[in-house]
């Protein structure tokens, strides 16, 4: 079986194929190393989320079909920037057939953001969040991913149990198609958007609702009712109106989407409820199980 990696060809013909954990740049040890001055010497990182594969920028920057982006789910075809100096074209994706996740008690917790911390109330649950003096903690690594169940970090690896707080932990792996349809493998519990224009009540089983308000629920408003992927410009015009020129738009943009993530961080929710589909374009992306209900 043939690991996960992107296939990139450079500007001028060049083929590489980068592993996750993989440097973009002009470093010479870098994965696939860009020999232009304007490149910085660690530019990106390729990194394995989930079922998807990231390109993220570390340094100057990178645009996916002509849209800044700091987050690129990597797809063939597309046409990507690097520091606005060397371009990449993703000739293939190649995904592995298995992703890893964590089972706990009634659950099984597919592992496709960042960081997830084991909380204990109102019921034992792995949030895909940092939460402070949480007793476990996993996270993703160049190499993979890692856990701290409070005897300091370790590889995560399948087939590996622990007991925290005395709640069981396991380190499982799911096939990429149960993990596509699997609505408990999602990260997180699911979640109904009741969207109003000026508020977004985030409401999730057993817990709290958390309202969101101002422009961060007008940005989820208008994603949830056009119901597709769409370019960013032609959202915010929805939000900010048409008479402003795009670097003012794209300006307010980037801080209103910064500060979205920020409160969905805070809130315990996943911070990919709101992404780039990484073709220029910005979705509300909802799991199986997830809903919306308009009130707008």
């Amino acid at each position: 079986m043939n690991p996960p990696r992107v296939r990139f060809v450079v500007h001028g013909g060049r083929s590489a194929a980068v592993l996750p954990g993989g440097i973009v740049g002009r470093m010479p040890t870098a994965a696939l190393r860009l020999a232009d001055p304007r490149v910085p010497e660690a530019a990106a990182l390729v990194s394995l989320r989930g079922r998807d594969l990231h390109l993220l920028a570390l340094r100057g920057g990178l645009e996916v079909d002509g849209a800044a982006d700091d987050d690129i789910v990597l797809a063939e075809g597309q046409r990507i920037v690097v520091a606005g100096a060397m371009d990449l074209v993703v000739e293939g994706v190649d995904l592995p057939a298995r992703v890893l996740a964590v089972a706990l008690p009634g659950q099984v917790r597919e592992l496709c953001a960042p960081v997830y911390s084991l909380v204990l109330e109102p019921a034992p649950d792995l949030v895909p969040a940092y939460v402070e003096g949480a007793p476990a903690r996993a996270w993703s690594t160049a190499e993979g991913w890692a856990i701290d169940v409070g005897q300091g970090p370790e590889r995560l690896v399948a087939g590996r149990e622990w007991t925290v707080a005395g709640v069981p932990l396991r380190a499982v792996e799911i096939e990429l198609a149960e993990a596509a349809t699997a609505p408990t493998a999602s990260g997180g519990p699911r979640l109904t958007l009741v969207v109003r224009s000026t508020t977004v009540h985030v409401q999730r089983p057993s817990r709290m609702p958390y309202a969101l308000d101002g422009l961060a629920a007008r940005l989820v408003t208008e994603l949830a009712l056009m119901g597709a992927p769409a370019p960013w410009d032609v959202v915010a015009k929805e939000i900010w109106g048409k008479q402003y020129d795009l670097p003012w738009l794209r300006a307010n943009w980037d801080r209103t989407l910064r500060r979205l993530r920020h409160h969905l961080r805070e809130a315990g929710v996943r911070e990919d409820l709101v992404r780039g589909d990484g073709r220029g374009n910005v979705e509300l992306y909802l799991y199986p199980g997830d809903s919306v209900v308009d009130e707008a």
